[in-house]
């Protein structure tokens, strides 16, 4: 499986590609010369981004370099985003021009020269919008929730979806820690695709990661993308570092007469490779009846496992990135049944998805800031 999703990627950008230069960027550039160009310019970037997965799953690149290739993951999709807008204001030109026939062919051309136009300016703000919210710290989003059972209050922290390597290295991680620490939790959560590469390539990062400090503790979940580097080496350096693994499991945490079961489960993707698959039966085991329950769940639409009978009070989860370029929220949200945010999922049971503290791909973000959450949990 790991070798696969590079391969699906490349495919999926490839489409891409032959679609903006056919069904974009040949339709409104006409003169020969810069239409060569445009197109060697899309050769050269889907270059870059099979240079881009060269250096995520095989070798290291220099970070200027990893840099630019990244950013030819983020130049394919906005380009494509905005092929699939002008072919949608097109129609709607070509229906003008059929439900009103006196609309002159000279109005039309009028109006399909600004829409070439404006659709090039269009792709190049979209683009730099998307870097520069893709390159601010992450946001602290302070959420307060009440839970049944609760005594006393008691606070935490998650980041989720830090995508520990590539661009993201010591000194982001670094940053990230004392973003953290500063805000003194109780105890810390880490909601899965913390680390994205091998761990023998990421030491530094790592042990940046590893001075994050809570009384309670700090707890790791896995994500997806832990599955496809090395995970059992992995889990053994994080283990080593005094980050707490949850496994399937549940602990109890106590402040005073605050106490909470905190319970974490293995991603769904484990069941596509069967290893590792999440088992909440097995997770909710050891957790003490009269005490409230958060479960650590990597993918939103694990909820969708939790009945009511379980007694989860909270869910806490990541993956979405909150779509982390919009629109791609409209096509996560087919996927995942919450894109970023709380919700109540059932009458028992509320659910909170964290935007993601990194990002995946180019350094880039729309519409969908990376996020450190501060929870402070009270009863009811």
């Amino acid at each position: 499986m790991k070798s696969l999703f590079p391969v699906l990627a490349l495919l999926v950008f490839f489409g891409f590609h032959i679609g903006i230069y056919f069904l974009f960027i040949k339709r409104i550039v006409k003169p020969k010369i810069p239409l060569r160009i445009l197109k060697y310019f899309l050769v050269f970037n889907f270059f870059g981004v099979l240079l881009y997965f060269f250096g995520r799953y095989v070798m290291d690149l220099s970070q200027s370099v990893y840099f630019l290739a990244s950013l030819s993951i983020g130049v394919g999709f906005v380009l494509f985003v905005v092929m699939l807008l002008y072919q949608v204001l097109l129609l709607f030109l070509y229906l003008i021009g059929i439900l009103f026939p006196k609309f002159s062919q000279e109005r039309r051309g009028f109006f399909q020269n600004a829409l070439n136009l404006t659709s090039g300016v269009f792709a190049l703000g979209y683009l730099g919008v998307g870097l520069v919210e893709g390159r601010l710290v992450p946001i602290v989003e302070k959420v307060k929730i009440s839970l049944n059972g609760l005594k006393g209050k008691i606070t935490a922290v998650q980041i989720s979806d830090l995508h520990i390597g590539g661009l993201i290295e010591e000194n982001v991680v670094a940053a990230v820690v004392k973003q953290v620490n500063a805000l003194k939790p109780d105890f810390i959560v880490l909601t899965g695709d913390i680390i994205d590469a091998e761990v023998s390539r990421v030491p530094k990062a790592i042990d940046a990661l590893a001075k994050l400090q809570a009384p309670l503790g700090v707890y790791f979940i896995l994500g997806n993308h832990e599955y496809f580097h090395g995970i059992a080496s992995l889990l053994e350096v994080l283990k080593d570092k005094g980050i707490t693994v949850l496994e399937n499991t549940c602990v109890l945490l106590e402040k005073g007469e605050a106490k909470l079961n905190l319970a974490g489960v293995y991603d769904l993707f484990g069941r596509r490779i069967n290893a590792l698959e999440p088992d909440l039966e097995q997770a909710l085991q050891k957790r003490f009846p009269t005490y409230p329950l958060v479960l650590l769940a990597h993918q939103p639409k694990f909820a969708f496992e939790v009945k009511e009978s379980h007694d989860v009070d909270l869910i806490l989860s990541g993956h979405t990135h909150g779509g982390q370029i919009f629109p791609f929220s409209l096509l996560v949200k087919f996927d995942q049944p919450y894109l970023k945010g709380l919700y109540q999922h059932s009458q028992t049971t509320q659910i909170y998805v964290n935007r993601g503290t990194g990002f995946w791909g180019p350094p880039m973000r729309i519409l969908s800031r990376a996020e450190i959450t501060s929870f402070e949990f009270v009863g009811v």
